[in-house]
Formats: C-alpha cells, sequence, structure tokens
C-alpha cells in the first residue's frame, strides 16, 4: 500500500487565443451531454476549466497527503495555448510541446495540457482518433472526460511525489503505472461525488473517456491497458474512493 505525502500547485499566468475562446465557447453552448461537476467556479473557457479541475484534483490530495502525516504536494501546469508550444524536459526534439500535449514531465514537475486537445476532447471531436473510441470503445466528451485526463496526469504526478517511479520503474512496464494513474483519477472523482459536485453522466462520462483512450498494443513498451483495463482501473479507484486501492498496480509480478 502507498503511503502519501502533499504539495501545492504553483501557478502560472497563461493567456487564451481568441480563437480558442470562441471555439470553447462554441462547444459548451452546443455539447448539451457535455454537463459536467459543478466546483462553484463556473469558469467560462477552457483554460478556466483545466485550472479549476486542477484546483480542485491538488485539494483532494492536500487533504490526503495531510491526513497520512505527509508534506503537502507541489506541481506546476501548463496549458498551452492553441497553435503554440511550451519549452519542456520532455519536449520534442526542438525541446517543445505543442497542440497534442497531455502529459506529466517528471523532469520538470509540470503538468502539460494542450488547450486545443481538451477542447477537442470536450466536443468529441477525437472519437476517431483514440485508439479505444476508435474501435468503438467509449467515448471522449464533454468537461468530465477533460476532468479525468486532468486527474490522470495528477496521478503520475502523486506516483513521483511518493518515489514509485524510482522504486518501480525498472521492474514493472508502463501499463502499470498508467493503471494504476487511472486509479488514482477515480479515487479523486469520488471525492467530488460525496461533495455532491458531480451531475448525472459524469461518472460515465469517465468511464467512456477511460475506455477511449485504451489500447490494445499490449506488445510495445508504452502499451497504457485495453479499454477495458483502463475503465476498470479507474472504477476500482471510484468505488473504495480509498488511494490505497490503487496499491496493487505497482505490485511486482
Amino acid at each position: 500500500m502507498a503511503v502519501f505525502s502533499a504539495r501545492r500547485i504553483r501557478l502560472r499566468p497563461f493567456a487564451v487565443a481568441a480563437v480558442l475562446l470562441l471555439a470553447v465557447a462554441a462547444a459548451w453552448q452546443h455539447a448539451g451531454s457535455a454537463k459536467a461537476y459543478d466546483d462553484g467556479s463556473h469558469p467560462q473557457d477552457m483554460d478556466q476549466l483545466l485550472t479549476s479541475v486542477t484546483q480542485d484534483v491538488d485539494a483532494y490530495w492536500t487533504t490526503v497527503f495531510k491526513d497520512s502525516g505527509l508534506p503537502e504536494p507541489k506541481v506546476s501546469y501548463d496549458w498551452i495555448p492553441a497553435g503554440q508550444t511550451a519549452a519542456s524536459a520532455c519536449g520534442d526534439a526542438d525541446g517543445t510541446l505543442g497542440d497534442s500535449a497531455a502529459a506529466y514531465c517528471r523532469q520538470d514537475d509540470t503538468i502539460y495540457i494542450s488547450q486545443k486537445f481538451a477542447t477537442e476532447i470536450y466536443d468529441g471531436a477525437l472519437d476517431q482518433a483514440l485508439p479505444g473510441s476508435s474501435q468503438g470503445y467509449g467515448r471522449a466528451m464533454g468537461d468530465f472526460a477533460v476532468a479525468y485526463v486532468v486527474a490522470h496526469e495528477y496521478g503520475h504526478q502523486i506516483q513521483d511525489e511518493l518515489g514509485l517511479f524510482q522504486k518501480y520503474g525498472q521492474q514493472l512496464p508502463t501499463m502499470a503505472f498508467e493503471l494504476q494513474a487511472d486509479c488514482y483519477a477515480g479515487t479523486w472523482a469520488k471525492s467530488a461525488q460525496d461533495a455532491n459536485r458531480l451531475d448525472d453522466g459524469d461518472v460515465q462520462e469517465a468511464l467512456d473517456a477511460a475506455l477511449a483512450v485504451g489500447d490494445f498494443d499490449e506488445g510495445n513498451p508504452g502499451h497504457h491497458g485495453t479499454p477495458e483495463q483502463r475503465a476498470e482501473a479507474w472504477k476500482t479507484g471510484f468505488d473504495s474512493g480509498d488511494p490505497t486501492a490503487c496499491g496493487p498496480y505497482l505490485s511486482a509480478s
């Protein structure tokens, strides 16, 4: 079982491209099924939605870590505006991340999510591009699908906080860490439900998103888990509401 510690987000100011604001506004007007959890902040654009979710997830993990007597977690985040790039230690050959970014980078302790990518998740535009949904598994649409992505990436940051990459990184496949991050995302979602911040359909949105991002390339070292495995990992976290239930995903075998 994992032992938890916590840390605070270091906020960064980012400008949102006008074209993205219009795209997000249009998507929010027309995506009737994409109503999501309500944390009271009422975000008006993707930058605000990503920030709101991250702060909510951070507050959850801060409480978990504090209750375990561990120091507060800290992580930076960068919501990359559409058509722009961000310098990152985990970047491509040019040292940057762009419109397809959705990752936690251990080397610079930052969560990177492209606002274009998040907007396309929100309005369901990536269904034919994602490995699971392109094969008929789930659907990535709605703001709780976006919240699933954020909470999953924050889950990787928690793994880093706990030293799990250092402890198990050479022993276990990528999939083990990905499924545990899904499980961690589920525990946060349960806390949001317990606080009456979820709307009808939010749980299914997250499960559908987990199915949609699952892949079938089991022979690839970068395999993240099949659609069924990813949805089941999220559900394990959600049903238990207890991060220690996610520990078995890193059990050496």
